[in-house]
């Protein structure tokens, strides 16, 4: 990761809570979420992610929260994407108790995926989550 990029900048302080992938790691998590991306909508591809459940939250960021909570149960080791140069891995309760701070100041799309599990997360810009299960995982 090019650590001069705006990213990274705006999310310092929380370095000690997630990594930055490099170039190799960041293009593999991007053409990953890729396979998942719906080609007609903003969102998850259905016909690559299994049982999709979708939440417009509006301005409440605490039923957001709460249904991040629901989707991302215990503690698993995330990656975000925000482009294929702009990825980091964080555990699963970061994402939950900072995703506000990590997504609405850039209001920029972002898929979240699961090294554990099968889950897979799309954050739209409007204020809209997606979680599904990835049909092919290993």
């Amino acid at each position: 990761m090019n650590v001069t990029h705006w990213r990274v900048e705006e999310l310092k302080h929380y370095s000690a809570d997630i990594v930055w992938l490099d170039a190799e790691g960041a293009r593999r998590a991007y053409d990953l979420v890729g396979l998942h991306d719906s080609k007609t909508h903003l969102g998850l591809n259905i016909n690559t992610v299994d049982s999709v459940e979708r939440l417009a939250f509006g301005n409440d960021a605490a039923i957001a929260t709460k249904w991040l909570r629901a989707h991302m149960p215990g503690t698993q080791q995330v990656v975000v994407v925000f482009g294929e140069d702009e990825c980091f891995v964080c555990s699963s309760v970061f994402v939950v108790e900072n995703w506000s701070d990590i997504f609405i100041p850039s209001r920029d799309d972002a898929m979240m995926y699961s090294k554990d599990t099968p889950l897979i997360l799309f954050y739209c810009h409007e204020n809209q989550f997606e979680a599904g299960q990835r049909i092919v995982f290993d």
